[in-house]
């Protein structure tokens, strides 16, 4: 992030970043190497540091967590006692501090090839082959040849669709009732969330219009799903 990027972020109060903190942790928790947020935080009598794990807004406490020599260190800290929250290792996430205003840009790396993308949503329909027991095809609907931020987006509703569904196969009765409705999943991107069904065919629109911050979340597009059966 540039000087001039950064003087658009807002200003936030401390629970509005632990609750962004815990998003850009349960991004990273799914990534084969989390980097998880570095975190300082100032109470009124002390200070404590390490890496972000878990915010429970009801209990009103926060985790962080270290490790020296293999040794791990926890630390729980109540949310009425914080004065102040720095941040750091979370250069790639800083888009969700803007809520919009900062247009987010992956990695290179995290970009995928039309090919591989091609290739997990096959194996997507493999696995929801044995999980719901029918063939289910699958497809991302776009126009032309997607752009390099709509190629990291779909590639993102790919494990979307794999919670979602497989939510669904544990259910007895929501397996039967929707394997009975649909022989076909598309998904496509757009501004705003939203299912459409057409026969055997239902179609899901992806919000990106702030990041992976607007996508369904897996429990959000089962309920949405659940409605048609």
């Amino acid at each position: 992030m540039d000087f001039k990027t950064m003087l658009q972020l807002p200003v936030l109060d401390t629970n509005e970043v632990l609750a962004i903190v815990q998003e850009i942790a349960d991004i990273e928790r799914k990534e084969e190497r989390p980097r998880m947020p570095k975190v300082a935080i100032s109470t009124h009598s002390d200070t404590a540091s390490g890496f972000f794990v878990n915010y429970d807004a009801e209990k009103k406490v926060v985790l962080l967590c270290d490790i020296y020599d293999r040794d791990a260190q926890f630390q729980y800290i109540e949310v009425r006692s914080i004065s102040s929250i720095s941040l750091s290792n979370i250069n790639k996430h800083t888009y969700l501090l803007s809520d919009g205003n900062i247009p987010f840009t992956p990695d290179a790396d995290d970009i995928p090839t039309v090919l591989q993308l091609k290739k997990d949503i096959k194996n997507l329909e493999l696995e929801t082959k044995d999980a719901l027991e029918k063939e289910m095809s699958i497809g991302y609907v776009h126009d032309g040849t997607p752009e390099d931020l709509d190629k990291f987006y779909a590639s993102k509703v790919v494990p979307l669709l794999k919670e979602t569904l497989s939510i669904i196969a544990t259910d007895h009765l929501a397996k039967a009732a929707f394997t009975e409705a649909f022989s076909t999943i598309n998904f496509c991107l757009g501004s705003e969330n939203s299912l459409k069904r057409d026969k055997e065919v239902v179609t899901i629109t992806i919000d990106t219009s702030k990041g992976l911050k607007s996508f369904f979340k897996a429990k959000q597009l089962q309920d949405q799903i659940e409605k048609f059966l």
